[in-house]
């Protein structure tokens, strides 16, 4: 399912935003002052597809329109409940009324307080019967402020008791397009490791070092299909080398895809997925004989089939090692480690603690990592302000970075900036919000 446009009418009663997404290079880009809804364009779209509908009841708004490319519709209009309203190409409508009145009331009536509990950060802490105290900001938070900003938190059992019956048609619809949402706050997140449950010395991270930890785990998963594939394969390999069905390629053939699968291990030795000699070749491709053709034509179509685990992991990995090393940092370089995941060195060879990198560094690195390792492919990306702490020539090179990445995840990004270095000279892909109507 793609998505064609998005109208928003008379958002914080004054503008009537028309936004359409450019479905050939897959890259929007949203331009306007502060204050014309950028962002919340973002928000908009990101909280319709996860079922964060309590964002609804308090935006300013009359109507927003969704547009599919199969010519479906999707209208939330606001009155007295929020109207969700699905038009299905020859169908008839199918509608949702979610409420708005009295909303935290009724919350707090279907959601018990040890609940959200359960299931809220250990520093968001219950303080009155509608009052949470976010322990790092001071913040107070009302039950529904604290539903719509964990709303990931919960499990899909609480959102259906928040959100309510939702029509199959609509719930269906809503799955048939993954969103995600990479937010302007995604430096230092010091989100909690720990259980939710353990609301007393809870383990804090930052977010660089979070990736770091999933990228190896990540490798390690990998490693360990390897070695169930090649369990399998080997243990079955006398069995199939003298079936009937065997294939044998031709000796100039058999040369060729020997080199091929050299170098692939030799890439992914490179990235410390495996050592070279867990997995050396036991033939040399100089002088192969016309009787070894058989047992070289299983082993090779063998070992393709256990490295194949490996392939999308290291076109990301590569991918993300380049744009870092080769147009970035200067001084410094980063390594795959299959302990820890990524790591910087300077020049010299000394390992830099991950949050001793510069804020820019920071940011480019969580950034693509997001884009690279947590998005899904053929997901919709909301990106908002890339430019924070970035220096102006990695603002000027990021959308040639972002056309690698749509190449490789197959993609569709939408970007909020103010930065003219971020557009270049690509103002074709920009939809200005300051052009759009003001509501008289």
């Amino acid at each position: 399912m793609k998505l064609l446009n998005v109208k928003i009418y008379s958002l914080f009663g004054t503008f009537n935003h028309d936004i359409d997404l450019n479905q050939d290079e897959r890259i929007t880009i949203l331009t306007a002052p502060n204050g014309y809804g950028k962002t919340i364009a973002l928000k908009i779209i990101y909280s319709l597809f996860n079922n964060k509908f309590v964002f609804f009841t308090k935006l300013v708004f009359d109507k927003i329109i969704f547009t599919f490319k199969n010519h479906d519709t999707l209208e939330i209009q606001k009155k007295d409940k929020i109207e969700f309203i699905l038009r299905k190409k020859n169908n008839k409508a199918t509608i949702f009324h979610y409420p708005t009145k009295e909303m935290e009331k009724e919350i707090r009536h279907t959601i018990p307080s040890h609940i959200i509990e359960d299931f809220t950060p250990p520093f968001i802490r219950r303080v009155g019967a509608d009052r949470w105290l976010h322990e790092l900001s001071g913040e107070r938070l009302t039950t529904q402020e604290i539903l719509e900003q964990y709303n990931d938190e919960f499990p899909d059992e609480i959102l259906e008791r928040i959100n309510g019956n939702i029509p199959k048609e609509i719930s269906s619809f809503l799955k048939e397009m993954s969103v995600y949402f990479i937010q302007e706050q995604r430096l230092i997140l010091r989100k909690p490791i720990s259980d939710h449950r353990m609301r007393e010395n809870v383990v804090i991270t930052d977010t660089i070092e979070k990736y770091s930890q999933e990228l190896s785990k990540l490798i390690k998963q990998k490693i360990g299909e390897y070695a169930q594939i090649t369990q399998s394969l080997d243990s079955s390999f006398p069995k199939r080398l003298f079936g009937q069905n065997s294939h044998s390629y031709s000796v100039d053939e058999l040369k060729d895809k020997l080199n091929n699968l050299q170098e692939k291990r030799q890439k992914i030795s490179e990235y410390g997925l495996l050592k070279l000699d867990d997995d050396t070749s036991l033939f040399s491709n100089d002088s192969i004989e016309e009787s070894e053709t058989k047992v070289l034509s299983l082993y090779i179509a063998d070992n393709e089939q256990k490295l194949s685990v490996f392939d999308a992991l290291i076109q990301k990995i590569e991918l993300f090692s380049d744009i870092l090393n080769e147009r970035r940092f200067n001084f410094k370089s980063i390594e795959i480690d299959k302990e820890k995941g990524f790591i910087f060195k300077t020049k010299k060879g000394d390992i830099l603690k991950l949050t001793d990198l510069s804020s820019g560094e920071q940011h480019e690195v969580v950034l693509l990592f997001e884009l690279l390792f947590k998005v899904q492919e053929n997901s919709l990306v909301l990106l908002d302000e890339p430019e924070i702490s970035l220096h102006v020539v990695w603002q000027k090179a990021f959308l040639k970075d972002i056309e690698d990445i749509i190449k490789l995840q197959k993609m569709d990004i939408v970007i909020a900036t103010h930065s003219p270095f971020i557009i270049d000279e690509r103002w074709d892909l920009t939809v200005n919000l300051e052009e759009s109507e003001i509501v008289q």
